[in-house]
């Protein structure tokens, strides 16, 4: 139901940025009628004033009722994830506290009740993921490790208890993202990680889950779009859950979200146009960061005149210091392009109060730094020019435009980065033979300030091999990409290779 921050910086923003409610078993009446059912369906769908007034008055007839006090509960919780307002996360650690409470005396008297288990597994779980968003790391460590063990006694009572399998399921899969030096300090807290396991168990929640289902699905999407980089699977989850859920904010962004991955621009602009339209103060910061994301799309069209439009809006709206370095940078670089003789120092300058945490932010900070020291060039510009257009799937563009630019007189040391994406659009084009070849060649240049090219150039070779049936030669390259440390974006590419080496490995 939770998981651990790891796997470096990357962990907080999958996890906690797009965590997902924990459903539970209701040992009452399960039917499509029951009063129960409609108030959790109407927390799926965001109707949480309708929610309210269901487990209101469920807690009437019986203020003891675990279940509607876990769920009324969750209501506060997703009103802090979805606004960043302290008030909420008080709301919802007292009401959580109540729940704890009245589960804990229904466990001194009947210490194998598997769903007051469950509860109290929930219950922690909730806590632990409110306790990362308001950065209290401590509590949150402790608040997983109460809830991984309570969900564990439910198994050990029930094997067949579904929905249980989710939090444990997604406890294992984080955990299995930790760097080997971490792990033994988390295995004296009783934890360990293993990804296919953890996958396993999430399936198993999707599949046969009650409440679970719902959530099992949802992470389901963002693992495989996030750590498989598989956009196909992932969407067809979240098509299941906005088809059913349609007033879910959360889910219609994340589908965005990953069609921006996909690099399927206009439907993720189709998404996100009437979602930053919306008017609602309890996500408030889900509707800052959609304003983020559209300006992303525009900025990878290279339509930088709305880019910088919704980036400003996204810097004046959002409650967190989450990509406001890269917004602003990117507002910097929209600013050259559009190149109206306003300077673009200030934006650099907010570019270096990004977090730092997040791949982003850090990129944004070091590349600011280097364009406050001095006019970012012309080729640099075309370099991002063309990246864009990668971004938008016009590969044989891209490749017409960097074939040219590789002949520039004004290149000197851009040669590794244009090798680099050239090798990328060759990949996408699904020809493997000339990716490994300008993979090969972005790796032999010499690239002493974008150390980030080496890495990724392995990266490709190893891709491209694997595609070429060369099993060797990939697990060659792979291990030579996996030993690059302390680069640009060192988290997606880990999480690539990580997916590479299953590929070598089957």
């Amino acid at each position: 139901m939770l998981i651990i921050p790891v796997h470096y910086k990357k962990f907080f923003i999958l996890f906690f940025a797009v965590c997902l409610f924990q459903g539970v078993q209701y040992a009452g009446d399960l039917s499509p009628h029951s009063k129960l059912n409609e108030g959790i369906q109407s927390v799926y769908n965001f109707e949480f004033g309708k929610a309210e007034t269901i487990f209101s008055s469920l807690l009437k007839k019986n203020p003891n009722d675990l279940f509607a006090n876990h769920f009324s509960a969750t209501i506060s919780f997703w009103k802090y994830l979805g606004s960043n307002k302290k008030k909420y996360f008080e709301e919802f650690l007292h009401q959580s506290d109540v729940t704890i409470a009245k589960a804990e005396l229904n466990l001194s008297g009947n210490p194998k009740n598997k769903e007051t288990l469950y509860i109290l597994g929930a219950a922690y779980g909730y806590r632990a993921i409110a306790y990362g968003k308001a950065e209290k790391f401590l509590d949150m460590i402790w608040a997983s490790k109460k809830s991984n063990s309570y969900l564990e006694d439910v198994l050990e009572i029930d094997q067949n208890y579904y929905d249980a399998y989710l939090g444990i399921g997604l406890i294992k899969f984080a955990l299995s993202q930790v760097p080997s030096g971490f792990k033994w300090a988390l295995s004296m807290i009783g934890f360990d990680g293993d990804s296919e396991k953890g996958l396993s168990y999430l399936k198993i929640s999707a599949e046969k889950g009650n409440y679970s289902k719902v959530e099992a699905e949802y992470y389901l999407s963002q693992l495989y779009a996030e750590f498989y980089f598989d956009y196909d699977k992932a969407k067809t989850h979240l098509t299941n859950l906005n088809q059913h859920f349609p007033d879910n904010l959360l889910f219609k962004y994340s589908f965005a979200v990953i069609e921006v991955k996909g690099r399927n621009l206009t439907s993720a602009e189709n998404i996100l146009l009437p979602l930053v339209k919306e008017k609602n103060s309890e996500f408030e910061q889900l509707l800052a960061l959609s304003k983020f994301l559209l300006a992303d799309v525009y900025f990878y069209k290279n339509n930088f005149e709305k880019a910088k439009d919704f980036y400003t809006r996204f810097l004046s709206e959002t409650k967190e210091k989450n990509y406001s370095g890269i917004a602003n940078y990117r507002l910097a670089i929209c600013n050259e392009f559009e190149n109206e003789g306003e300077p673009s120092t200030a934006y650099y300058k907010a570019a270096q109060n990004g977090n730092e945490l997040l791949d982003d932010d850090y990129y944004a900070k070091k590349k600011s730094e280097i364009y406050l020291k001095r006019n970012i060039s012309e080729v640099e510009k075309s370099l991002i020019f063309s990246t864009n257009l990668l971004e938008q799937k016009k590969y044989d563009i891209a490749i017409d435009s960097l074939t040219i630019l590789q002949n520039d007189n004004h290149l000197q040391n851009s040669h590794a980065q244009v090798f680099l994406l050239l090798s990328e659009a060759y990949y996408y084009r699904n020809n493997f033979d000339s990716s490994l070849a300008f993979a090969q060649k972005a790796i032999g240049e010499k690239s002493k300030n974008e150390t980030w090219i080496k890495p990724f150039g392995y990266y490709f070779a190893s891709a491209s091999s694997l595609k070429k049936n060369d099993k060797e030669k990939a697990k060659y390259y792979f291990e030579k990409a996996d030993d690059f440390s302390d680069f640009f974006y060192e988290n997606k590419l880990k999480s690539m290779l990580k997916n590479i080496e299953r590929l070598v490995n089957n």
